[in-house]
C-alpha cells in the first residue's frame, strides 16, 4: 500500500479519459497523478482519503481532485489496507461485479490542467469553474443535489462517438456551476506538490505502517524505527508532506474507521471502539464527541433515521 504514481493515458483523439468501476468493494489504493479527476461514487459508503483529509462518504459522492493530490476511497466492506496488494488496480480484478448487478460504482473523469484551463479561457460560460479548480488543489466535495444531477447522466457516459462524449463532459462541467455548496477536503496547510522519488517512497512506507497498524497501540517511536528514521525526522517529514502531525492523522484513521462501522453495522459501540484501535470506551466517546460534535450512539441513531449525512472531517 505505497503511495503510487498513476500514469493516466488519454487517447490522442480525446480531451479526457473516463473509467467505470463496478466492484464488490472499493479497495484502498493510495495514489496520485498530474491530471484533474472528477469522481462520482454511487451505491457505496466507507472512508475517503484526500491529502490529510479522512472522512466518511456515502451514496452520491461527487469530488473534484487537483493535480498530484494523493487520494483513495475505501468502502466499508473492503479488506483493511495491506502492503501486499501489489500495483495500482491489482486488487480490482477479483472484485469486479459480474453480470448486470450493481455493486460499488464509481464514474471517474480525468482531464489535464492545460485542457480545462483552456476551456475556461475560451468558453466564458464556463469561467465560473475556476473557483472549483482552485479548491480542487485540496480536493472539493460538491453538494448532494449536484451529485444527483451528474448521476442522471451516468447511463450516457459510455455511449456515442468521442465528440458526443465530449459534449456530455461539457454538460457535466456546466452542471458543476450550479453547485450550491463546495466543501474543501484537505487542510489549507496541505502541500499537494509532487514529492520526489525518494520522499514518495519514504512517505509510502510511513503510510503503510499507519494504515496497516492504526487499530493497534502504536507509537511515533515504533513508526520511526520501522520507517528507518529518527522520531524528530519523522515528525518534520510527515508534517511537511501531510500537513498534519502523526498523532492527529492516527486519530483521524481511528475515528474514520469507527464512523464507518457505526454506519454499516449493528456492532455494539464498545466493539466499534476496540475495532478502531481505542483502548477503552470512555476515551473513544470523548474523542468522537470532540471531533464529531456528537456522541457515537447519537451519530448512529441519526444516520439510521436518515437525519445525518456522512461527515467530511479531516484529520487535523
Amino acid at each position: 500500500m505505497k503511495l503510487l504514481f498513476e500514469h493516466v493515458q488519454i487517447a490522442e483523439d480525446r480531451s479526457w479519459k473516463g473509467l467505470y468501476r463496478n466492484l464488490q468493494a472499493i479497495p484502498f489504493e493510495w495514489h496520485f497523478h498530474p491530471e484533474y479527476e472528477l469522481t462520482l461514487t454511487l451505491g457505496s459508503q466507507g472512508q475517503r482519503y484526500v491529502g490529510d483529509h479522512i472522512g466518511a462518504y456515502g451514496d452520491d459522492d461527487l469530488v473534484l481532485l487537483g493535480p498530484n493530490l494523493p487520494h483513495t476511497w475505501h468502502s466499508s466492506n473492503a479488506k483493511p489496507p495491506s502492503a501486499s496488494q501489489g500495483g495500482l488496480r491489482a486488487a480490482e480484478a477479483a472484485l469486479q461485479v459480474k453480470g448486470r448487478r450493481k455493486g460499488h460504482q464509481a464514474f471517474v473523469f480525468w482531464f489535464t490542467a492545460d485542457w480545462i484551463n483552456s476551456v475556461c479561457k475560451t468558453m466564458p460560460e464556463l469561467a465560473g469553474l475556476e473557483k472549483a479548480l482552485r479548491l480542487a488543489r485540496r480536493g472539493v466535495q460538491f453538494d448532494g443535489k449536484t451529485a444527483r444531477k451528474v448521476a442522471a447522466f451516468a447511463p450516457q457516459f459510455d455511449r456515442g462517438k468521442p465528440a458526443d462524449q465530449l459534449l456530455l463532459l461539457i454538460e457535466v462541467l456546466r452542471t458543476l456551476l450550479d453547485a450550491s455548496d463546495l466543501t474543501p477536503l484537505a487542510s489549507d496547510r496541505f502541500d499537494a506538490a509532487l514529492p520526489d522519488h525518494d520522499d514518495a517512497s519514504r512517505l509510502g512506507k510511513v503510510l503503510d505502517l499507519l494504515h496497516g497498524s492504526y487499530f493497534e497501540p502504536i507509537s511515533s517511536a515504533w513508526i520511526a524505527q520501522n520507517a528507518g528514521m529518527s522520531e524528530r525526522t519523522l515528525r518534520r517529514f510527515f508534517q511537511r508532506h501531510m500537513g498534519s502531525n502523526i498523532q492527529d492523522y492516527l486519530m483521524g484513521l481511528r475515528l474514520g474507521r469507527a464512523a464507518s462501522l457505526l454506519l454499516s453495522s449493528d456492532m455494539p459501540i464498545y466493539r466499534v471502539a476496540e475495532e478502531a484501535g481505542f483502548q477503552n470506551l470512555s476515551h473513544f466517546n470523548r474523542q468522537f464527541r470532540r471531533h464529531r460534535g456528537i456522541a457515537p450512539s447519537v451519530f448512529r441513531k441519526k444516520r439510521f433515521e436518515g437525519l445525518a449525512t456522512p461527515a467530511s472531517d479531516k484529520a487535523a
